[in-house]
């Protein structure tokens, strides 16, 4: 038996965390890896000694085929304590790695930053503008960041071709002195030389957010999030590990990816009998998005439809419903006399959401699209750009707020 001091907080009962990653050129189990290696740092710091397990388990794709998980278990070092934390890792990279090429990836940043110019530029946004310039890093990115970087954006794109073709020529003349087919690679190689890592980041949001049935890449963003929920569903009905609750936690893209997922099991419980109950929905505790740019995604690339369109668009907002907030006085009167009720029922009420931002981080923020949630703001040390977008997983505080408010009981905390 373990020595423990007194006064000790231990976690309770049986968790899962489901981790989805985000952009980047991310490798397997990295994101488990962070993840559980900073809540072992944490249950240290809080005197609580942990052991580490790898255990897999059988699960079933979309399509009804077989594969193994690995995942890794967080149990108490003192046998007498009886509760642990598995956490799993969705890994959807090899989805959208080198699906787009770069001229189409250029075009949609910079529809993107035009659009994001022109939403905040109208006077119905005007607040909208006015808070986010309450902050000075929000204020210097709006007046300088966004426009320099679109006119970069437009310039790259114009040179991209001739500067490619000419790295290409060097790379090729150089090839005699190299050992190897050097040729044969050197178009490959001028490609990763001469595009900027902005590029190859912002690729799996310009392929995520083709909600066009008509775009090619609509079908990769279909083919991950019913992946992603059909991993939820295996893991919420694992009858071996009988979890008490299941977090689901999504960081940059992948918070995107992990709402569309509830959204999506919203609509599938609805349509059941027993409005999700077989499917241990209730199981769902939670829903922790951090560095999270949902709310952009909304304003920006989430389909609409024109405002004498009013069937189409019921339809739409009926799905994509989970936790957006209601619409303004004018319009509900406007819709009363149609479409009062909504087909999507399920709302998840008992799932509690966190929303982790950081003022340095260009990709997150509070989310304000959304309702019933709590946005927590992170303050650790870093620069503006990719350390305050990558902070969270090495901030104590933020795997200790989730602690408080998942794994101990009310009188604990």
């Amino acid at each position: 038996m373990t020595n423990t001091p007194l006064h000790v907080r231990f976690p309770q009962g049986r968790t899962a965390f489901l981790l989805i990653h985000g952009i980047g050129e991310q490798s397997p189990f990295e994101t488990l890896d962070y993840f559980a290696q900073n809540f072992v740092r944490y249950f240290e710091q809080q005197k609580v000694h942990i052991q580490l397990e790898h255990l897999m388990a059988k699960r079933r794709l979309s399509t009804g085929a077989l594969w193994t998980e690995s995942f890794v278990r967080l149990s108490p070092s003192d046998l007498t304590q009886d509760w642990f934390i598995d956490i799993h890792e969705y890994y959807w990279a090899p989805e959208t790695e080198n699906k787009i090429t770069v001229p189409e990836v250029l075009q949609w940043a910079e529809q993107t930053l035009d659009g994001t110019i022109d939403f905040y530029g109208r006077k119905d946004n005007q607040y909208l503008l006015e808070q986010l310039l309450q902050h000075r890093s929000s204020k210097s990115l709006f007046k300088f960041r966004l426009r320099s970087l679109t006119i970069f954006l437009r310039l790259f794109n114009l040179f991209y071709p001739v500067l490619r073709l000419g790295t290409w020529l060097i790379l090729s003349l150089l090839g005699p002195f190299f050992k190897g087919n050097f040729l044969g690679s050197a178009w490959k190689l001028s490609k990763a030389i001469v595009t900027p890592a902005l590029v190859n980041f912002i690729g799996d949001i310009a392929i995520y957010t083709k909600t066009n049935p008509r775009s090619a890449y609509f079908k990769i963003r279909q083919r991950v999030v019913t992946e992603s929920l059909t991993l939820l569903q295996e893991i919420l009905q694992d009858q071996q590990a009988d979890y008490n609750q299941v977090i689901l936690a999504g960081h940059s893209l992948g918070s995107c990816i992990a709402y569309d997922t509830l959204n999506q099991l919203c609509i599938e419980a609805s349509l059941a009998p027993d409005q999700g109950k077989s499917m241990l929905i209730d199981k769902l505790n939670g829903l922790v998005t951090f560095g999270s740019p949902l709310d952009k995604i909304a304003f920006f690339f989430q389909e609409t439809a024109r405002e004498n369109q009013y069937i189409r668009k019921r339809i739409l907002e009926h799905l994509n419903s989970f936790r957006v907030k209601p619409k303004s006085t004018t319009e509900l009167v406007q819709k009363s006399q149609y479409f009062s009720c909504s087909p999507v029922v399920c709302q998840l009420n008992q799932l509690r959401w966190f929303n982790y931002y950081h003022q340095k981080d260009p990709i997150s923020g509070s989310l304000d699209y959304y309702e019933n949630l709590d946005n927590i703001e992170m303050e650790y040390q870093a620069s503006w750009g990719s350390q305050g977008h990558l902070g969270y997983w090495n901030d104590l505080k933020f795997y200790e707020h989730m602690a408080n408010q998942f794994l101990y009981t009310p009188n604990q905390h």
